[in-house]
């Protein structure tokens, strides 16, 4: 059996799986990383074992679950504001309402107080606009 300190990547696995979750192919990983196609696909063999994994989409998705892989360790801001930015409006309005059920209270600490519009804000305070 697995323990949960060996179910968490290593930093070179979790750099492959960011790229993977941009959706680079191994060829492009290589190349960004300066590392060959073979380490990439050991990298990503071993990220998949390690978190019990069928494939490179599983893997990134259960390192986000267990947060041992964050969005914006794939993602620029301006990218995940284009993303959002598609999404239809009853469906950003449910993406705003979400975020807003699970923020915890602690997450606005730091935003300013007088912003009367403050409850407006989401998470990593992005003014949800729904």
């Amino acid at each position: 059996m697995v323990n949960s300190r060996d179910s968490i990547p290593t930093r070179r696995e979790r750099d492959v799986l960011a790229l993977a979750g941009r959706g680079l192919t191994n060829q492009e990983i290589a190349d960004e990383l300066f590392i060959s196609t073979l380490t990439v696909k050991c990298t990503l063999h071993r990220a998949c074992v390690r978190l019990g994994a069928r494939n490179r989409t599983q893997a990134v998705i259960l390192a986000m679950r267990r947060g041992a892989l964050h969005i914006l360790d794939m993602f620029s801001t301006d990218d995940l504001a284009e993303l959002l930015a598609s999404l239809p409006p009853e469906l950003m309005a449910s993406v705003c309402q979400r975020v807003e059920q699970n923020r915890l209270p602690s997450s606005t600490a730091g935003y300013e107080s007088g912003n009367k519009n403050s409850k407006d804000k989401v998470a990593g305070g992005v003014e949800c606009v729904c």
